[in-house]
């Protein structure tokens, strides 16, 4: 590893989705940008073991318990192996001490910080009330603060507003595959079937009402089927059941973008994000897009005229036939680069503040 600053990524909670995309898209720059050291999980170890030229990793068990309230019991270990690395890069998992000279924060999922009013199993809001607390109790030890929307930064800096931190905040968005959204686009669109399409099937993501307002377009739209990609587990049987649905519980990342690119319309529901991957993709590939009504949709439709769905009394924002040019969208190439510029700026502050 030859590049002038040292960094540590801990990506170690990161196995599915949008996560799971940054993760891999991350390694991949690094690894052609003179390296860095990754904590990823066990899980991932066939996904990133190509990624060998520069990058080292160090690989941690899925052991949710022990992480929950004793993660970062690794982080010793490792340190004694590289010593303190430069920039600190930490996915979603507290700061729980002074691990680099700069130590960075990226907020992973809003729920960790925001839970009420969300649908959400018992066991899950337990669990992000406790991440919760740890979150604001290890910005002692955080230099940098980034999320994926204006506000998921803002939630956290209101939550951390009355106590005595000075933090660097910033966006760092989610970004874009080039190569496999011109390898989409560049082919023909199959017409067989009209459909809509959701992705994710949280229980916050309300796959129920997303199927309501699949419901209410479906005959203007000449839609045919509702297709929901996610565990079935998640969803309710109401759903399962209806006759329009088709369940893709595991499809790979080239047949999610070939769906969103066929498909009519793209629908969200969603209660919370901290700025949906999919949306984003959805943006750049399908017809039409119906999404709920909350702050991290409205940032990403801000360049567009949006017409209103109200279903039982929620409102969405509906866009048809859309401009991808004014899709605000930068690759993983830019999101990567503009973390180099994020430090920078980091120190260019800390220097002026010092002065």
């Amino acid at each position: 590893m030859h590049n002038k600053q040292v960094w540590l990524f801990n990506f170690s909670s990161s196995t599915v989705g949008g996560g799971l995309i940054r993760t891999l898209e991350t390694i991949k720059w690094f690894d052609s940008n003179n390296g860095s050291y990754f904590i990823v999980s066990y899980t991932i170890k066939d996904l990133v073991s190509k990624y060998k030229k520069n990058n080292k990793y160090f690989f941690v068990s899925e052991n949710k318990i022990k992480r929950l309230f004793s993660d970062g019991y690794y982080i010793d270990k490792i340190i004694g192996e590289i010593g303190k690395p430069d920039i600190y890069f930490s996915y979603g998992i507290p700061v729980f001490k002074d691990v680099g000279r700069i130590n960075w924060f990226h907020i992973s999922n809003a729920l960790a910080i925001k839970t009420d009013k969300i649908s959400l199993p018992f066991k899950t809001r337990v669990q992000m009330l406790v991440l919760k607390r740890r979150i604001i109790k290890s910005m002692k030890y955080t230099d940098i603060i980034t999320g994926e929307s204006e506000f998921s930064v803002n939630l956290l800096k209101k939550e951390i507003s009355e106590k005595d931190f000075e933090c660097h905040y910033d966006i760092l968005p989610n970004g874009y595959d080039i190569n496999s959204i011109k390898n989409i686009v560049n082919k023909k669109k199959q017409t067989l079937t009209k459909y809509a399409i959701t992705i994710g099937t949280y229980k916050y993501k309300k796959i129920e009402i997303a199927l309501e307002l699949f419901h209410h377009i479906k005959e203007v739209n000449n839609l045919n089927k509702f297709k929901i990609i996610g565990s079935k587990r998640n969803i309710p049987k109401s759903v399962i059941n209806d006759k329009f649905v088709e369940i893709k519980s595991s499809p790979s990342r080239d047949e999610i973008l070939t769906l969103l690119y066929n498909a009519e319309y793209y629908i969200s529901a969603s209660q919370i994000e901290n700025s949906s991957n999919a949306v984003l993709e959805a943006l750049l590939l399908s017809k039409n897009i119906i999404l709920s009504n909350i702050p991290s949709h409205n940032e990403m439709l801000r360049n567009f005229k949006t017409k209103k769905i109200i279903i039982n009394n929620i409102t969405f924002n509906s866009l048809e036939n859309i401009d991808h040019n004014k899709v605000e969208a930068i690759s993983w190439d830019q999101v990567c680069r503009k973390m180099l510029g994020i430090v920078n700026n980091y120190k260019q502050s800390y220097n002026s503040i010092r002065k």
